[in-house]
């Protein structure tokens, strides 16, 4: 138990530490700002600081905690306020006055920050500076030095002179919070970020030189023009520490202007207690407002200038690193990306394009060797469609092959592109990508392949299944040709043969042959390993031509094929062959979903006809219908119902539809019965395409 509660007191004082911790720095920190500002600012019998760090010291206190205990932070800041009011005489009532206008300004500063600006870092954007100096800088202390004013009237000041005292706590605040208060909110930014960029030597030692070097100049400047100032020279070396503090400014951005600021402030302040006063006015209290007018007009626009510069920077580190993105992302994809300037006639071309077109670095791209590059037999197509997208001011895609110029390997591309600016109708620029799919080609040519392969072993099957009707359709003409020669021969034979009789067998004979042969062609048709060619098709015939071949399994399994043929079909483009093949599927399926109806009953019905969509076909059968369940999976490769099936036929009649531009489905029908129905286009578009 002990281990225990020592365990539990140490974590109790470690929460103790870490909340009182930064209270305890900030009143420590407001302290030491007091009494600085106290040390240099005593320029008359007035207790008077041209330049105030209590308040930034408060705001950047403020900023690096949450809004719910800001309350420390102030309630801390009061102890080390009051005791440097103390040291220097102030009165318990003008002490108080004092620092709640400092809470107010610091509030009201840090909530102004959290609201405009948002979280670190404060002086990234020209905007989150415009908005610090017009609100923070001036108009809250604008606001707030209203009741500031009352600092020194509370201690006896006569009220006639409120604008004086208002003016001089503005700008000692004002001061503040733009040399002293950019330089602390962006170290702050830095501990809050907790960066661990490496800090380069190079860069420290020469802000050091910068520093030293406007400590010096500033020193020799202000000094030199305060002795001519009296004589009536023109101060020309007051502009020289102009030179150091924007180099700073172009080097280090924000934070280089707001510490050259600073120093300057500090060295000008420190120079006017010592020495003769550059600003030379009709009393003391006028000088130092002259002093802070300069060196507010010096530190506003340098400030600015710092911020600008940042952001610029920032934005170019985005690009850069976006466009870092994107080429490791179009490598990684294997994508180029290129750009024709029409006006400079110039080409753009990535280095991963460069690789991918088989362009020497050094080789010099232009629109010519681009469009070169395209193989001759797809040239004209893709410089047609692009043409084509771009006039339309669409976006182009096409596929074509390319011709390597290094090693005249061919390679398929994808080509995207669009115009931009005005050119007539090319646009002033043209840019896009190129996507090499040479795998996708080949992956799509071995599917097809493979889908030929299956589509021909399911032919060979289906023809399997009717061999006992083949046989018995082929063996019916070549009995009736044996029959018909031996009646020639005998005929002939005769001592005054019959030539006319004769003549009639040879005819019959002619026409058994005939009838065999056309057998025997559409057996060969179906076994052909052929490849996809579309032709104008009536659909009428392809159902003809289907029922011939399946006639003698419809007699064997005493099926009754009824059709509904439409006139004048119009004629589809499509693969003779195929379409067959989703007949024959379409069919046998109908024939064996009747298996177990009475022989009277079934009945295939087969109907075609036309409508806006297209021309369709339908197979209805007599049979029990499809499960609810197996609706949606009859289409699915080796899905099946059958005791032998393979579940390949219909998922082959779905790919050839889908080849052919088409729908197929199967409903049941509202008796009894399934309906497999079929549509195809109307259009040329895939005839053209064959």
């Amino acid at each position: 138990m002990r281990t225990q509660d020592a365990s539990n007191i140490r974590t109790l004082f470690g929460r103790i530490d870490r909340a009182l911790r930064g209270p305890i720095v900030t009143a420590l920190a407001y302290y030491a700002g007091a009494e600085a500002a106290f040390f240099v600012g005593t320029l008359s019998d007035k207790i008077f600081a041209p330049f105030w760090p209590p308040n930034v010291v408060l705001l950047c206190a403020l900023l690096s905690a949450p809004p719910h205990r800001w309350w420390l932070f102030v309630a801390a800041a009061f102890p080390a306020h009051a005791i440097a009011e103390h040291g220097v005489g102030m009165p318990l009532s003008q002490s108080l006055v004092a620092f709640a206008t400092n809470c107010m300004l610091a509030l009201a500063s840090a909530f102004v920050i959290r609201k405009t600006i948002g979280a670190p870092p404060w002086f990234r954007s020209l905007r989150n500076a415009c908005v610090y100096v017009l609100l923070v800088a001036i108009a809250i202390p604008m606001v707030v030095a209203l009741g500031g004013a009352f600092v020194a009237i509370s201690g006896g000041a006569p009220m006639a002179e409120f604008w004086t005292f208002w003016s001089q706590w503005l700008m000692a605040n004002a001061l503040g919070g733009l040399t002293l208060g950019p330089v602390a909110l962006i170290w702050l930014n830095e501990r809050k970020m907790q960066t661990s960029k490496p800090i380069r030597v190079t860069a420290v030692l020469e802000a050091v030189f910068i520093a030293v070097a406007l400590v010096a100049i500033s020193t020799v400047a202000f000094e030199f023009s305060a002795a001519t100032s009296a004589r009536g020279f023109l101060p020309a070396l007051l502009y020289a520490p102009l030179l150091f503090v924007l180099w700073a400014t172009v080097r280090f951005g924000a934070a280089g202007a707001a510490s050259m600021s600073l120093i300057m402030t500090v060295v000008l302040v420190w120079l006017t207690l010592t020495g003769p006063s550059l600003f030379l006015a009709e009393n003391p209290e006028s000088s130092v407002f002259a002093m802070q007018v300069f060196l507010l007009a010096l530190s506003i626009p340098v400030l600015l200038l710092g911020a600008a510069i940042d952001e610029a920077r920032h934005a170019e580190q985005e690009v850069r690193e976006s466009e870092e993105r994107m080429s490791f992302a179009a490598v990684s994809a294997n994508v180029c990306m290129w750009r024709f300037d029409y006006d400079l006639d110039r080409a753009w071309i990535t280095d991963h394009g460069r690789h991918m077109l088989g362009f020497a670095p050094e080789f010099e791209v232009t629109r010519t060797a681009l469009t070169q590059a395209i193989h001759a037999d797809d040239r004209g197509a893709a410089l047609a469609t692009v043409r084509s997208a771009i006039a339309r001011g669409a976006l182009a895609d096409c596929e074509f092959r390319i011709v390597r110029r290094n090693d005249a390997q061919t390679r398929w591309f994808r080509c995207r592109a669009r115009a931009y600016g005005e050119r007539g109708s090319s646009g002033a620029h043209i840019s896009g990508t190129f996507t090499d799919i040479t795998e996708q080609k080949l992956a799509e040519i071995e599917l097809a392949q493979q889908r030929q392969e299956l589509a021909h072993l399911t032919r060979v099957s289906m023809l399997g299944e009717l061999s006992g009707g083949i046989v018995h359709e082929l063996a019916q003409p070549l009995a009736s040709i044996l029959s018909n020669a031996e009646a020639a021969r005998i005929l002939i034979n005769k001592d005054v043969p019959d030539l006319h009789e004769v003549k009639d067998v040879l005819d019959d004979i002619i026409g058994e042959d005939n009838r065999a042969g056309e057998i025997i062609w559409r057996l060969r048709a179906l076994l052909k390993k052929n490849e996809t060619r579309f032709e104008p098709l009536n659909l009428n015939e392809i159902v003809n031509v289907t029922l011939r071949l399946l006639r003698n399994e419809l007699i064997s399994r005493r099926v009754r094929a009824v059709t509904t043929l439409a006139q004048d079909l119009p004629v589809v483009a499509g693969d003779p062959i195929q379409l067959q093949q989703v007949l024959l599927n379409l069919m046998l399926n109908a024939m064996d979903a009747m298996g177990d109806v009475a022989p009277e009953q079934r009945v295939i019905a087969i109907v075609t006809d036309a409508n806006a969509a297209g021309v369709w076909v339908h197979v209805s059968d007599r049979g029990k219908g499809l499960q609810p369940a197996h609706q949606e999976r009859v289409f699915q490769a080796f899905f099946t119902t059958k005791k032998q099936g393979l579940g390949l036929g219909l998922s082959l009649s779905l790919k050839i539809i889908k080849l052919h531009g088409g729908t197929i489905h199967l409903h049941n029908n509202p008796m009894v019965g399934v309906t497999a129905a079929f549509t195809l286009p109307r259009s040329n578009a895939l005839l053209a395409a064959g």
